[in-house]
């Protein structure tokens, strides 16, 4: 049984016992998909960059609501949803709107940017840098809501599953909001399916030709 680069980070990700995966389930999944990717049988092509990408999936976020006077951070869970449109190989952008809800509060966002794109073997990773809103709802006494500015800095992995479709066996992100007058600190995890559409052809560079004497 052959391993792979990929598997071997996606392996050392679960192995982080980060601060922010207080959460058991999530962990246990994102071991899940290490394992499944070590196991996982060899393709017949390598990854193709699709021309259009359309992401939907679930999403956990680990928010930092001490700064709305909580005790500690709050278990969010909910859905993200995607667009990504790739010009060439290794650059597009992409417009992401999710939705996160708690016992005591929820948070929804969207934001646009850049996005990286990296294909090694069977795998795409990338990477994105997104700005946008983000608009919280606390339940606590009469309620309070607000929208402020939201910035996203992450990536994560896609695996080939059929034809059209690919599985983003993770996606981790830096999510920083200003909301209510303070600033958090947030980090989100995200999984699903991906619509492909398309593909971004390789340059093909000619020889020089030299003409005979």
């Amino acid at each position: 049984m052959k391993t792979n680069p990929t598997a071997t980070f996606l392996w050392l990700l679960a192995k982080v016992r980060c601060r922010t995966f207080q959460s058991r389930a999530v962990r246990w999944a994102i071991l899940a998909f290490s394992l499944g990717a070590i196991v996982w049988p060899a393709q017949t092509r390598a990854q193709e960059v699709p021309r259009l990408q359309l992401f939907g999936g679930y999403s956990y976020t680990r928010f930092d609501s001490s700064t709305f006077g909580f005790a500690g951070g709050s278990n969010l869970n909910g859905w993200n949803a995607a667009v990504s449109g790739n010009i060439i190989r290794g650059f597009g952008a992409t417009a992401e709107l999710t939705g996160q809800y708690g016992n005591r509060m929820n948070l929804r966002d969207f934001a646009a940017g850049p996005q990286f794109l990296f294909p090694h073997g069977k795998m795409l990773f990338f990477a994105h840098a997104l700005f946008g809103k983000g608009r919280t709802f606390v339940s606590e006494g009469g309620g309070v809501g607000d929208t402020q500015r939201a910035y996203l800095v992450g990536g994560g992995v896609d695996m080939p599953f059929r034809h059209h479709f690919d599985i983003r066996v993770v996606q981790a992100d830096y999510v920083r909001t200003e909301l209510l007058g303070q600033n958090q600190n947030n980090f989100r995890v995200s999984a699903g399916v991906v619509y492909r559409w398309g593909e971004v052809k390789r340059t093909k560079h000619r020889a020089p030709t030299t003409q005979a004497p």
